[in-house]
């Protein structure tokens, strides 16, 4: 893809949402100035929705006064052509929710202390939010809303970082109203579901609670609703998992009461709970452990291929990876496998006692330098060197050319046709035939989200860029393991152009 939008180029599509689709950028000023960020565009379609644009704009004005470690930066709020984005941090890392699928299809698990010590540092950036004060001191009361392992970025330096405050809330004595409440029906504290109840910091709290409970245990509680009607009934307390440790259940417990007055009264006092835990139980964690898992989860080479520090001149696809590095970052080669291409500098002069050993250097220098270019020129490659672009040569410098091949003395005896026979005239070429596009695009859009299969082939978890498949009817396989739904859902991709797919995994 190559589109520009303000000051930045886009990159890559990174995921879509209900309300933004979110982009891999590159911001690019004067004398060679580039910044990776993240930018997160309202959709075309919702660009005259004033509903929508009110949501968007509420996101990037209460996101951008969290500054935190553990909070995501929000850089700037722009319109170009009548179009709302955001201008984010780049977190070079992976989703909890990612972590959590990882684990599960390798038969891992998240070591208790790795899980213990992110759940702590998503909590103390959600106490941060929830204590911003404005300029003149009056608290903000921010809630969050919409914790999940989605919106906990870990990333591969070992640090977590939370995003998508997207339907966050000024709460001051907030009640919930009537209608279809807001965020992801199993992380929802039960006060959420309920009409007229009021609402603080400690529906965050229980949601860090099921978030902690899956990462431990790779699902979700057992008393987790499944419906609007199981959220909105009674709800059951949560049972110590007997493969946790006590001190973690005891955690989980509070965190998740179905009383609000029964769980931690802030989101540091659950942080330092994990902390207590932690160091009471000899368990240390630093962020070299955690990058550790994470390699394990995902190998050495996602942790490497950091887009933020090198970026590939061209602009990248939907689907792929960095495809190149800028010249400078890729590594050191051996010096045999590298073809000469400049001398670029003169050897340095001493004008001390010793300059008399200097031509014999230099002599000596100058031998071994062309026996070693005739030795590049005649040994045999098993693929042809990496082009690499070399620095400007100044005027001084003088090019060291390699034959390409061996010249021979002799030529080559040739064959020639009989005298009688007669000569066919070559066959003229055919024209190429130009064959239509046989793929197309799907973009998969699921409420609340699914695991996509297709052809045999786990694709991720939504949301998920724009899927290439072979143009007619493709069939998708969408599952949820927290809802015990697996739906099979057909669309019709034409040949060269996009689709979208969409799926409600709530409606039976």
């Amino acid at each position: 893809m190559s589109e520009s939008l303000g000051r930045y180029r886009l990159l890559k599509l990174l995921a879509t949402g209900g309300m933004g689709e979110v982009f891999l950028a590159r911001q690019e000023g004067p004398a060679g100035f580039t910044k990776t960020v993240v930018i997160k565009r309202i959709l075309r379609h919702l660009a005259s929705d004033q509903n929508f644009i009110d949501l968007f704009l509420n996101e990037a004005k209460l996101a951008a006064q969290l500054q935190h470690p553990h909070i995501a930066q929000v850089f700037g709020l722009e319109n170009e052509g009548n179009t709302w984005f955001i201008s984010m941090e780049y977190v070079h890392g992976r989703s909890l929710r990612d972590i959590i699928g990882a684990a599960r299809e390798q038969g891992l698990k998240v070591p208790p202390r790795i899980a213990a010590r992110l759940a702590s540092q998503a909590l103390q950036g959600l106490h941060f939010a929830h204590e911003l004060t404005d300029s003149r001191g009056r608290p903000l009361g921010i809630l969050h809303r919409d914790v999940s392992p989605e919106n906990l970025l870990v990333a591969f330096t070992g640090v977590v970082k939370l995003v998508d405050f997207g339907i966050a809330k000024a709460m001051s004595g907030a009640v919930t109203r009537v209608g279809r409440p807001k965020g992801k029906l199993s992380y929802m504290a039960p006060e959420l579901t309920i009409s007229g109840a009021e609402v603080d910091r400690r529906a965050d709290v229980f949601a860090m609670g099921i978030v902690l409970s899956e990462a431990l245990t790779l699902q979700q509680p057992p008393n987790t609703p499944k419906t609007l009607e199981e959220a909105q009934g009674q709800r059951q307390q949560y049972q110590p998992d007997p493969s946790l440790p006590k001190g973690l259940n005891d955690i989980l417990t509070r965190a998740m009461s179905p009383e609000i007055d029964g769980r931690f009264t802030t989101a540091a006092a659950m942080s330092e709970a994990l902390e207590a835990w932690l160091m009471t139980s000899a368990q240390t964690v630093v962020p070299g452990d955690i990058v550790g898992f994470l390699a394990a989860l995902f190998g050495n080479a996602a942790i490497e291929a950091n887009a933020g520090v090198a970026l590939d001149d061209g602009v990248l696809g939907t689907t792929g990876v960095l495809a190149a590095r800028r010249p400078g970052t890729q590594p050191l080669s051996i010096p045999s496998l590298q073809p000469v291409r400049a001398i670029s500098e003169p050897l340095p002069q001493d004008d001390g006692p010793q300059s008399l050993i200097w031509p014999i250097l230099v002599g000596s220098s100058t031998a071994l330098l062309v026996g070693f270019v005739l030795l590049l020129a005649l040994w045999p490659r098993a693929q042809p060197p990496m082009e690499v672009e070399a620095p400007p040569v100044p005027a001084v410098a003088r090019e060291v050319v390699i034959p390409s091949q061996v010249e021979f003395d002799a030529p080559l005896p040739v064959e020639l046709p009989d005298a009688g026979a007669q000569v066919k005239a070559p066959a003229k070429p055919k024209p190429p035939v130009k064959r239509a596009a046989k793929t197309g695009k799907v973009t998969v859009r699921v409420n609340p989200w699914a695991q996509v299969m297709f052809g045999g082939k786990n694709l991720g978890t939504t949301p998920l860029p724009a899927i290439d498949v072979p143009a007619g009817t493709a069939t998708f396989v969408l599952k949820n393991d927290q809802l015990g739904v697996t739906r099979k859902v057909s669309v019709k991709v034409p040949a060269g152009g996009s689709v979208v797919l969409k799926a409600d995994l709530f409606k039976k």
